[in-house]
């Protein structure tokens, strides 16, 4: 930046104009020439000439500096829209695999299952998972990690990966692999982290389900005749306690039962008063699809919750498995 121009004698007043008009005309852009050409040609005093070059010089000054930080401004732009960029391509692609990480739908002889997981952002903490085991027997999980986004996926699926490892026995008892769980879960996550999880036990032969449900919201079987049961046996949520005990609970179903599964943001979900979509919807919803097929089933329960919204976004991911005894 040039520095300010000092004041002359009066008596060196013309020296003082040319010295002025002839350097900063080499200094100087045109804008800023023509200041000093104003100046004299009006005739003004020194003190008045110096004023306006010094304001003058001040002004390029600022927009020379003003310039070389809307370059660096436009810079940071530019590298912030490559990392945006590069991290949605990232989130979009951890969503593709998480959801490739989810089971297909079940066709079985004796149990068809469907299911719908929408993420609240690309990929979220809720879970879901069956496991076949023989030709009579599934496991079943479903389960929400505490929170959202990344950090809540990879909880997920490390538990998901815990629940796996324990359900390759030929005894396996539902309470016994939960409280195993818990405490792996114990083991690795941080404290005050938490996570729901309902874990059962299909025998399609005898007609048997045992669960475990260790703080997740209830699931419920409607039978075909339109009757509804909790399933609420259990305990404490995941994480909460080391050495934690769970109660197991069992029902027996029949032909045309439906059990429906499901987390927390879809019972959530909220009209436009505010007012919660809740579990006695979704409860009157399923009776009215215990003639439909699995997979119509979640359709149509989806339905009831997105009319319910209004078509408002959601505030948190949202699951739900429907099973169909055959």
């Amino acid at each position: 930046m040039l520095a300010p121009l000092a004041t002359r004698d009066e008596a060196a007043r013309p020296a003082v104009l040319l010295v002025l008009r002839e350097g900063l005309r080499l200094r100087l852009r045109p804008a800023f020439q023509a200041v000093i050409d104003d100046v004299v040609a009006a005739g003004l005093g020194e003190r008045q000439v110096l004023a306006r070059v010094n304001a003058a010089v001040r002004v390029r000054g600022w927009m020379s500096e003003l310039s070389r930080k809307n370059a660096e401004l436009q810079g940071l732009y530019r590298r912030l829209e490559v990392l945006a960029s590069r991290m949605a391509e990232e989130l979009r692609l951890a969503s593709n695999v998480q959801r490739s990480l989810l089971p297909p739908p079940l066709q079985h002889a004796r149990l068809e299952v469907a299911r719908e997981f929408i993420p609240f952002r690309e990929i979220g903490g809720d879970f879901y998972d069956f496991v076949p085991l023989g030709p009579h027997r599934l496991a079943f999980a479903i389960g929400d990690v505490m929170g959202k986004g990344v950090p809540a996926a990879l909880l997920a699926a490390n538990l998901k990966a815990s629940i796996r490892a324990q359900v390759d026995s030929d005894n396996l008892c539902p309470a016994t692999v939960v409280g195993k769980v818990n405490r792996m879960f114990w083991d690795v996550v941080p404290n005050g982290l938490f996570a729901s999880l309902f874990f059962g036990l299909f025998d399609l032969e005898q007609g048997r389900f045992d669960f475990v449900n260790a703080g997740h919201h209830y699931p419920f079987l409607v039978t075909a005749q339109g009757e509804v049961r909790d399933l609420v046996q259990g305990g404490t949520v995941l994480g909460l306690e080391e050495d934690s005990s769970y109660l197991q609970g069992s029902v027996v179903f029949g032909r045309d039962d439906l059990f429906v599964f499901y987390s927390d943001g879809l019972i959530d979900r909220t009209n436009p008063d505010g007012e919660l979509f809740g579990i006695e919807r979704l409860k009157d919803a399923a009776t009215r699809a215990t003639r439909d097929s699995a997979r119509i089933a979640v359709y149509s329960l989806l339905g009831d919750v997105q009319g319910w919204s209004a078509g408002a976004p959601a505030e948190d991911d949202m699951t739900l498995v429907v099973a169909r005894a055959r």
